[in-house]
């Protein structure tokens, strides 16, 4: 029987936190998916994003047992060097798994350090769609120095690098053309789940819409953006917004903008929801529209897919337009595009939005039937040490 590979899997964020958004669910999926074969112990901070206090019942600062592996929450003065010194020598891993290239914390400053702690074992660099054009745009002038520096001096040429799609290993490449040979494509899994179905709701109504966005409030998911595309935007808009806010000046930008809008547009603000309830809050809606600069995969993208909501989305993530009309992808700077699909979508009749309602569901079961993340993953590890 194969021996099952140890990883030490560093995050920003992880369970019970929710706040940091979709690494957080893919690596819950992932270590559910390939356990027994992979054993990821996770490393990462004692509470959730924005949070000032940490999770409550949860002992710090060493391994604890979970039912799917074990965890180390870091307090604040641990989560760095220190503190993943003392989960290494704790442990007996194969190889650290860094989820993020920009993060200070979590993957810079212990890139530049870890060589002289791990043994020669390998690293493998997730950046969970840091490098995506949308992405690099977001402080361009900081990432631009760093990245110019870090390969004039030849950093990163030792790791691996985790791509959830052939186009992010193609961003990758961009900025590391000699990785070509270290990049290994796995997608992000989906686990299967029981349908959801829709919820019981007002029928939808020719001529009006409500619009859900479910995400961060940060400039890289560009709320501002469908704001200034609804502006024009003649029908019944009722926008609802549920998310945290990451970025307190960039939400008082939304609110400026917001309080612009015409009589027609409706906007409520609700905060952030957990991840239970997201599928059933999206169900309540005619449309998930979502002008991101940039997803490596997208999990609320399916969520809303799984709740029967069709998703009028940016090109810049792996989705695509979907023939039955569960899925739009249009470029941001295709304004007109994005109100033409607005008015459709709220043309539709209540027998329409059930047609493709049903579509949304059936683009979200496709995709668990297809996306074979299981063997990706499993070789990606494995190769790595084979290497």
């Amino acid at each position: 029987m194969e021996r099952a590979i140890n990883v030490l899997c560093v995050s920003d964020y992880f369970l019970p936190g929710y706040l940091g958004g979709g690494p957080i669910r893919t690596l819950d999926n992932m270590r559910k998916q390939i356990a027994g074969k992979i054993n990821l112990s996770i490393f990462t901070r004692d509470r959730d994003l924005g949070s000032e206090t940490q999770y409550a019942g949860i002992e710090t600062n060493r391994w604890i047992e979970t039912q799917d592996g074990p965890i180390y929450y870091a307090s604040p003065d641990a989560f760095g060097l220190r503190g993943l010194r003392q989960a290494l020598a704790a442990g007996d891993f194969d190889m650290v798994y860094l989820n993020s290239f920009f993060s200070p914390q979590s993957s810079i400053l212990l890139y530049l350090n870890l060589r002289k702690y791990i043994s020669g074992r390998p690293i493998l660099l997730a950046p969970r769609g840091e490098f995506s054009p949308g992405a690099l745009a977001v402080k361009k002038y900081k990432k631009f120095v760093f990245l110019t520096l870090v390969r004039l001096v030849g950093l990163y040429r030792d790791v691996f690098w985790h791509a959830s799609t052939p186009i992010e290993a193609q961003d990758i490449l961009r900025q590391f053309p000699n990785a070509v040979d270290r990049i290994h494509v796995a997608p992000d899994p989906v686990l299967a789940l029981p349908p959801h179905g829709k919820s019981i709701v007002k029928a939808k109504e020719a001529g009006c819409i409500r619009i859900a966005f479910i995400s961060r409030i940060s400039p890289m998911k560009n709320l501002d953006g469908l704001i200034r595309i609804l502006e024009t935007v003649q029908v019944p808009v009722v926008l609802d917004i549920f998310g945290p806010i990451e970025d307190e000046a960039y939400w008082r930008l939304c609110e400026k903008a917001i309080a612009t809008l015409p009589d027609n547009i409706q906007v409520s603000s609700y905060g952030p929801i957990t991840p239970e309830a997201v599928s059933s809050t999206f169900a309540r809606y005619d449309l998930f529209a979502f002008p991101t600069h940039g997803e490596n995969f997208g999990h609320v993208i399916f969520e809303a897919l799984r709740a029967g909501t069709p998703v009028l989305i940016s090109d810049q993530t792996p989705w695509r337009t979907d023939e039955f009309g569960a899925a739009t992808a249009i470029p941001l700077q295709d304004i007109f595009g994005w109100h033409h699909a607005i008015l459709k979508a709220a043309n539709r009749t209540s027998d329409e939005q059930e047609k493709i309602s049903t579509a949304a569901i059936n683009y979200a079961n496709r995709y668990v039937a297809e996306e074979g993340s299981l063997q990706a993953n499993l070789g990606m590890f494995r190769g790595i040490l084979q290497t």
